[in-house]
């Protein structure tokens, strides 16, 4: 029997599945903040998500409301006061009792009663993600939706790490031309190796950002889902979810493994020949 609980549950991780499908698709910075636009309401309830992105002091500012969502790259990461405690103590946060909000220029004071601000602070290797959700009676976020909030972070750092790292090359392949320029007879050669190689890289962090991380982050959230269900739903409804995300997992491992020992077995040969005419 399909209680109400794992009726919502499976209708908001199909919902998940669209947005992270959506999510992997895009390929700028607006196509995000359009992808959130139009997935991010049917996830979790919000007056205001709030996302700041930063990774070697570049910053990426998210913020959504029900149908409109603004993102900006700086180099200034213009905190908003409680993502500054945020930043500084990296615990998360919950305030109560707020009677009005503005969390930006750009949205007007939220209007309703028992106004609520949660946040948190991710941090992965280099990468510091600050996530905030204002909700209120009429939009009420709660502790169960946090395993989900958790997923979006998740997907959402891999794809802003993906577009942050493309930047960086672009710009990185930039100066490379400009001292082309100067001195094109004596590095063209070195540099058409970097540029290989750099997209070589750019590849294989794309494939385990977004073909491994998507299946690994459906897992995670099934696995927390085990001790809260029933014995006969584990077995109807969370095993055979698990079951199919793991081949899909295998998959993309087995994807990224051939990838990198191709360009490994090209890259061995072609020192092997360099030494020989050398």
């Amino acid at each position: 029997m399909i209680t109400e609980s794992n009726q919502v549950f499976r209708i908001t991780y199909e919902a998940f599945s669209k947005f992270a499908n959506s999510l992997n698709r895009c390929r700028t910075f607006e196509e995000i903040a359009a992808c959130l636009s139009i997935n991010l309401k049917y996830l979790f309830n919000y007056h205001v998500f709030r996302t700041v992105y930063n990774r070697n002091k570049t910053y990426v500012h998210l913020e959504s409301s029900v149908g409109h969502t603004s993102i900006k790259v700086d180099k200034i990461a213009h905190y908003l006061p409680h993502e500054e405690l945020l930043a500084d103590k990296r615990n998360p946060q919950k305030w109560t009792g707020i009677t009005s909000l503005q969390l930006s220029d750009s949205f007007l004071a939220i209007e309703d009663e028992d106004l609520e601000l949660w946040g948190w602070n991710f941090v992965n290797d280099d990468r510091q993600v600050i996530v905030s959700v204002l909700s209120g009676s009429r939009k009420r976020f709660s502790q169960k939706d946090i395993n989900f909030l958790k997923l979006v972070a998740d997907n959402l750092e891999t794809k802003l790490l993906e577009l942050c790292l493309i930047k960086e090359l672009d710009e990185k392949n930039h100066i490379i031309s400009q001292i082309n320029e100067d001195q094109k007879e004596i590095i063209t050669e070195r540099t058409s190796e970097i540029a290989v190689k750099n997209k070589t890289l750019l590849e294989i962090s794309v494939l385990n950002a977004h073909s491994v991380r998507e299946p690994l982050s459906r897992i995670l959230g099934l696995v927390s889902l085990l001790d809260a269900e029933s014995e006969e739903d584990l077995y109807k409804e969370i095993i055979p979810m698990i079951k199919n995300s793991s081949n899909d997992l295998d998959k993309a491992l087995q994807n990224v493994i051939d990838h990198t020992t191709k360009d490994l077995l090209e890259l061995k040969v072609k020192n092997e020949k360099n030494n020989v005419s050398g």
